[in-house]
C-alpha cells in the first residue's frame, strides 16, 4: 500500500484513468495492435524528418539502417523515438542554440556526452508538437536556401 501511495503521488486521477483505459484496450485487442500503431507513427515521422534534413547541407540527421525486428518478426524501417542532428558548419558551435533561436526545442548533445555540435529531438511527443517541429524546421531550412540564393545573386 505504501508503494502504491508513493508511486501514484503526483499523478493525477485523470492520467491514471486514461492509462487504465488504454491498458484495457490493449488487453482486449490483438497483442501487437498498439505496437503496430506506434511503430507506424514513428516510421512516418522519421520519413518526414529524413526528407527535410535531406534538403540541407547545414545539418545532418543520423543514419539508421532498416533492420530485422524480433518482436514483429519482419524487417522494418527505422522508427526511433529520438532523432540526433549534427550541425555541420564550423561557425555553428552550439547546435542547440541555433535551433532555440528558430523556436525548436531539442536537448543539447552535451547532456549525452555527444558534444555541442549535436542536438536530440524527441519524436515521442503529441501530433501537434511534431507538426510544429516540422513547420519550424522547414522555416529554418528555407532561410538557408534564401541566404544561399542572395549570395549567388551577388555574383
Amino acid at each position: 500500500m505504501e508503494f502504491i501511495s508513493l508511486a501514484e503521488m503526483g499523478t493525477s486521477k485523470d492520467v491514471q484513468l486514461r492509462a487504465l483505459t488504454l491498458l484495457k484496450v490493449v488487453a482486449q485487442g490483438d497483442d501487437k495492435q498498439l505496437f503496430n500503431f506506434a511503430q507506424q507513427i514513428l516510421t512516418d515521422r522519421w520519413k518526414k524528418l529524413s526528407h527535410i534534413f535531406s534538403l540541407t547541407k547545414r545539418f545532418s540527421l543520423q543514419t539508421i539502417p532498416t533492420q530485422y525486428c524480433i518482436f514483429f518478426e519482419r524487417t522494418r524501417e527505422p522508427s526511433p523515438g529520438y532523432a540526433w542532428v549534427k550541425c555541420k558548419r564550423k561557425e555553428d558551435k552550439n547546435c542547440q542554440e541555433i535551433f532555440r533561436v528558430a523556436k525548436i526545442t531539442g536537448r543539447t548533445g552535451r547532456q549525452f556526452f555527444a558534444g555541442d555540435r549535436y542536438v536530440r529531438f524527441s519524436l515521442l511527443r503529441g501530433q501537434h508538437d511534431f507538426d510544429m517541429l516540422i513547420h519550424r524546421l522547414k522555416e529554418l531550412i528555407y532561410q538557408e536556401y534564401e541566404a544561399n540564393a542572395q549570395a549567388m545573386s551577388s555574383f
